[in-house]
This record gives structure tokens, sequence and C-alpha cells, in this order.
């Protein structure tokens, strides 16, 4: 049995990575997904390819940073689907990448912005409407980096931390109301983002995937499939949780 059939919601950040694949996934799987990010090209052209393998899906352009546009996905959504049903938060930023001694006051508003507040945004504007139709199921994409560090990292850390310690509060703030949420922290993911931060150096990145447990990166598809069952009624008695999806890559300890 599809594990979200006859669900329907939101993939924020699902023009490309982790939220495409999401959205290729949730649509196989019996979702009817609404697909939102700012590059409006990219998303029709996925949600052709999900209306065309059988799937229904939405495009939605918007903003993240602003909290008119969470209020706006969640109405489109239920006008095309007549339900929201669960949100998979998945937008974000590397940022500046660079030692903190580089960065500026500019870098970290940015960052915060995108990767922290835009999450509590999306959050809030998501559950208000679960609450008043019987539950829902919330998705939001955290980090190894909120557990661990890199040379750089430095606030996108911060931010990835916060989402972790935010989550906490608002398990126990929405589970009367029957809404789960879950944090996924992915480790090394073959993503743009990954090889963004990565300078898209082959030698490093190939390096990095070598030092992960299982000798590789992780997939985009992996990292969608523990969304997808945290979103699903099989995960019904799981709230409050941030799982790492990474390969082993936070076990700490000698390597090599």
């Amino acid at each position: 049995m599809s594990v979200l059939r006859g669900k329907a919601g939101a993939i924020i950040g699902a023009s490309s990575g982790i939220g495409a694949a999401a959205g290729e996934l949730f649509a196989r799987e019996g979702a009817r997904v609404a697909l939102v990010a700012r590059r409006k090209e990219r998303l029709d052209e996925l949600a052709g390819r999900i209306e065309a393998a059988g799937g229904k899906a939405i495009a939605i352009s918007a903003d993240v940073t602003r909290s008119h546009d969470h209020e706006q996905i969640v109405a489109e959504t239920v006008t095309a689907f007549g339900s929201f049903d669960f949100a998979f938060n998945n937008a974000g930023t590397i940022g500046n990448f660079s030692p903190m001694l580089d960065q500026s006051e500019t870098d970290w508003d940015t960052t915060i912005e995108t990767n922290l507040k835009s999450v509590w945004m999306s959050m809030r504007a998501q559950a208000r409407y679960m609450k008043d139709s019987g539950g829902g199921a919330i998705v939001n994409t955290s980090s190894w980096l909120a557990f661990g560090a890199l040379p750089g990292s430095t606030v996108y850390s911060a931010s990835k931390a916060g989402m972790d310690g935010m989550l906490r509060a608002a398990a126990l703030e929405l589970a009367p109301f029957g809404i789960r949420i879950n944090n996924i922290n992915p480790g090394g993911i073959d993503t743009e983002m990954t090889r963004i931060a990565f300078n898209h150096d082959e030698a490093v990145l190939g390096a990095f995937g070598r030092a992960h447990p299982i000798g590789r990166m992780g997939t985009p598809e992996e990292t969608a499939q523990l969304a997808a069952f945290l979103l699903s009624d099989r995960a019904s008695n799981i709230t409050g949780q941030a799982m790492l999806v990474d390969g082993g890559y936070t076990i700490s300890g000698q390597r090599g």
C-alpha cells in the first residue's frame, strides 16, 4: 500500500535536490503535492513529469522569507486538493560557508532568516490549518551539522541547531491537536548545495563521501524515503525527533 495515498500537502524547497526527489516519490506514494520554490520554471518541469507519470501536482512560486507567502501556500494547496495533510519544509541556503572571521552580519541574518525563521513561519501557517482540520504531519530538513561541524559552518550549524531546538517545543505544543512534527538531519547528500559547499572540487567531494562508514554520500532519494515515512500514518507514534540520515558519518571514533 502506498504510504501517502489520499493525502495532500506541500513540499517547500522542491526545485532541486532532496525536495525534487521528494516530489516524485511522494506522488508515486499516492500523495497530491504542491511543489514550492522561487524557481518556477523548475517547478513546472517537475510538476509536468509527475503528471505525465500519473500523479497529481501543482507548482507554487513563493519566497519563504515572507510570512504572507506561507499562508498563501496552504490556501492554494487546499484550493487545489481539498485538504492540507502534510508539509515537508525543505527550503534552505548554505549561506556564506566560510570562516567566521570572514563572515558579515548580513551573512548571519540571511542564513538565519532562510533556514530558521522561515521554518518557524512555515510550521505556524501549516499548524493553524491542521489544528482546525483534524491534525497532520510536518517534517523539516535540518542537518548533521546541528550535531557536528566543519570549518565554515558556524552560521549554518547555528541555524540547523536552532531548528532542532525549536522542533521539540513545537512537538509538545502541537501534539494535543493531532499534529506530529519531526526533523530529518541529512549527512553528506550528493546535491547541488553540497557541491557548492565544497566548491565543486571532485577530489574533496570524493574524500568526503569515502569518510562516511558506508563509503559514499547519500542520495536525495534515500533522504526523501525517510521524509515520506515520517509523514505517513506508519510513523503515528513518532514526534519531536531529529533523525540522522547520514550513512554513519556522525559516529565518532577512529577512521581509516
